[in-house]
């Protein structure tokens, strides 16, 4: 009986050891705010680093990133080794906001990375966002692929590599890396916050996901829209902002008078202060189909907006065609333009990442311009295409 009640004593203490010793980036130390974090080995740290004031999801201070020219990580080789081998089952968490994107103009998906110093696993958020829109809280799960898909959760993905080279990168980790790097310019600025292990269930999590429903009248002159959350917190502490200059309660239905586009917003609120925010864009149709009714919309929106418009270009577009498509080892970018010209085209991943640039002039007619997509990886990506001061954008698969 009483070994029993000491290994439970130890069995206890070395838990909260462990809850006490998972690492924790919150860049508030007033003498080494980066703490153990540093710019990358040359020729990829490219990116300086400052601070700021304060975070609205717990009011302290965040680590500022500002791209330069070349390969721009921030990475730290230093607190979070073996996540896998520490930390199953637990989640590393980030805070993120976007500055400026350097004119890339579409929503943007947050991402964080981890390496086992050969092979590195990308964690692509669902949650967009766009300069100045808000702190987005995430949570990326420490978990095997154990020979099936890599592990995901509500609020992401691990991306990139097969699930036994993911798996060795799980329980060897080496480095957590961080970028600004969104396109090919030097303009980007992005803020980081609370890098930290924590338990997937932390009940101070902030949640503002939800679903949207609405319905239109009979009469078709007038549309009524009800938010439901998600989260299991208690609806007094949120507000929607119904993007028409009325904020409610999150239990009062809105009702559209007018046709348009609206960004409806819902809001999570700790102390009468904003902990964070999640949007969606909603279209009320002109004119308005009476009985007509969107179901279950939810937020973060599941699709990627930058996919949905090259999907709405390319059905459009007489210039342009991609060949094959779902391309494997290249992908030829067919042109008919009607005069001589110079072509830039840019190959996206689903982070807003460019993984691929090429340009050249191409002659009037059918010509072609073929890219190497050997060492992408399957997935979906947003083939960007410039000329005569006009961008195209269409899907493409890649299928291995």
């Amino acid at each position: 009986m009483v070994r029993m009640y000491f290994f439970a004593v130890y069995f206890l203490l070395g838990y909260f050891m462990l809850q006490a010793q998972a690492p924790c980036s919150d860049f508030n130390d007033p003498t080494n705010p980066a703490g153990n974090w540093a710019p990358a080995p040359p020729p990829n740290g490219n990116v300086s680093a400052g601070f700021g004031t304060a975070n609205p999801l717990d009011g302290s201070q965040y680590l500022i990133l500002k791209d330069q020219s070349g390969g721009s990580w921030y990475q730290n080789t230093t607190d979070f080794q073996k996540l896998g081998d520490k930390y199953l089952g637990y989640c590393l968490y980030f805070d993120f906001y976007l500055e400026n994107d350097s004119g890339y103009g579409m929503p943007y998906h947050p991402y964080i990375t981890i390496s086992d110093g050969t092979n590195g696993a990308t964690f692509v958020a669902n949650v967009t966002v766009t300069p100045g829109s808000g702190w987005v809280r995430i949570k990326a799960p420490i978990a095997l692929a154990n020979g099936g898909p890599l592990p995901s959760n509500s609020d992401g993905a691990w991306t990139g590599p097969t699930p036994a080279v993911f798996d060795n990168i799980i329980m060897n980790t080496v480095s957590v890396g961080i970028s600004p790097d969104i396109t090919s310019t030097q303009q980007e600025v992005v803020y980081f916050d609370n890098i930290c292990v924590k338990p997937c269930s932390d009940c101070s999590e902030c949640n503002s996901n939800f679903k949207l429903q609405t319905t239109t009248s009979t009469s078709g002159n007038y549309t009524t829209a009800q938010v439901f959350l998600e989260s299991t917190n208690s609806p007094s502490l949120y507000k929607v902002d119904w993007g028409d200059g009325t904020v409610t309660d999150v239990l009062t239905s809105h009702t559209y008078l007018n046709s348009g586009s609206y960004k409806v917003c819902v809001t999570q609120y700790e102390n009468d202060k904003p902990k964070c925010t999640t949007c969606i864009v909603i279209c009320i149709p002109k004119p308005v189909e009476a009985g007509k009714s969107i179901s279950n919309l939810t937020s973060p929106l599941k699709e990627n907006s930058a996919i949905a418009r090259a999907e709405s270009e390319v059905a459009h577009s007489k210039e342009y065609l991609l060949v094959p498509n779902p391309a494997k080892n290249y992908v030829d970018v067919q042109t008919n333009l009607s005069k001589r010209g110079m072509v830039s085209v840019r190959i996206l991943d689903i982070s807003g990442k460019v993984v691929i640039e090429k340009s050249g002039t191409i002659e009037s007619g059918k010509q072609s311009m073929k890219l190497d997509t050997e060492k992408l990886v399957q997935g979906t990506y947003i083939v960007e295409i410039q000329s005569g001061g006009k961008t195209n954008s269409q899907k493409l698969l890649i299928s291995k």
